[in-house]
């Protein structure tokens, strides 16, 4: 937990307390109840309303499926933000603003992933046998050749290589089971909750930059830039970001489609510099959010630099160096 230096000051203390008041609307929501089962969906046939749809254990095969439209100021978007809970209902239905209506078809229950893995044990071979030590090591089973190619990319393009930036995690090799071995770092989960000064937040921001600066210097975009993608030193001091995949991920940028391929759904550098918006909210609030669509202001100045990162055009965003000298600029 935070100590007592580090909640004393006026900044700390208004972090504290929109933690305290976020969380007590997550705890008393009844949009995640145990049975609950999110699933983000865009509705590109009403005008572009994105929604969630969400469905709930009945005991029946699909279950009963609750569909709320993003309608900021009703009903349906005060529900999304956590402010109002889900009326009781029976059936299948939709809300839609102050509307609320039987679906007429239920969609089909997203009760699997398919599992698009793709085969790397040719690469994973070519790494270095590490000896894996649990106190020291992480390892997790490689499922894409882009994260392979991305991690050798921002170490010099060798493995172990010459790590390009201390702020991406680092490919030490393979272990005898064939899985990809890296240093073991402490969670978000388990760090972001022990901070919450301006002091701290500054310098991982200008860490993530870093991190940014150096992906985009080899040609990767990140794609999937959150706080469960947020690795820290023991003492919390380092950031690293991990979850090189540059696959599929985050859609929190307004110009990222949820159709077309990866190489024509929006993601570009800009769209990772929207998403530090959202990392910085999630540092805050010590969480990541239980909907996308929860309103997560952060006390100034932070609120400038994420404004700036989130503005909808992305030729209005920030570039890494414009961000770099905002941050740096900050008084501390």
């Amino acid at each position: 937990m935070a100590t007592k230096r580090q909640t004393d000051d006026p900044f700390s203390k208004e972090v504290l307390r929109l933690r305290a008041e976020y969380e007590h609307r997550r705890v008393t929501t009844n949009l995640y109840p145990p049975g609950g089962r999110p699933h983000l969906e865009l509705d590109l046939q009403r005008g572009d309303k994105s929604y969630m749809t969400y469905w709930f254990d009945d005991g029946t095969e699909n279950g009963q499926c609750v569909r709320i439209f993003d309608v900021p100021g009703t009903l349906s978007g005060d529900i999304l933000r956590l402010y109002r809970n889900l009326p009781p209902f029976s059936g299948h239905i939709e809300i839609d603003g102050d509307d609320i209506r039987p679906l007429s078809c239920c969609p089909e229950h997203p009760e699997f992933t398919r599992d698009d893995s793709e085969d790397v044990s040719e690469l994973v071979a070519k790494l270095p046998l590490v000896d894996v030590d649990p106190t020291k090591h992480f390892v997790k089973k490689g499922k894409y050749r882009s994260e392979i190619e991305n991690l050798i990319r921002c170490q010099g393009g060798s493995v172990p290589g010459h790590l390009l930036s201390p702020n991406i995690i680092q490919l030490l090799g393979r272990s005898r089971d064939g899985h990809l071995v890296f240093e073991k770092l402490s969670s978000s989960a388990r760090t972001l909750g022990r901070f919450s000064s301006l002091t701290i937040y500054k310098s991982w921001i200008l860490q993530l930059i870093d991190a940014l600066d150096c992906l985009h210097s080899v040609g990767v975009v990140h794609r999937d830039l959150r706080a469960d993608n947020l690795l820290f030193s023991n003492d919390g001091e380092r950031l690293v970001v991990c979850d090189l995949e540059s696959r599929w991920g985050e859609r929190s940028a307004p110009e990222v489609a949820f159709q077309g391929g990866l190489e024509d759904s929006g993601w570009s550098p800009r769209s990772d510099i929207y998403d530090i918006g959202n990392c910085i909210k999630s540092m805050v609030y010590a969480n990541g959010p239980i909907t996308h669509f929860v309103e997560w202001p952060v006390p100034p100045p932070l609120q400038a630099i994420v404004d700036a990162c989130m503005y909808p055009r992305p030729e209005e965003r920030p570039t890494l160096a414009d961000l770099r000298i905002m941050v740096g600029e900050i008084q501390t």
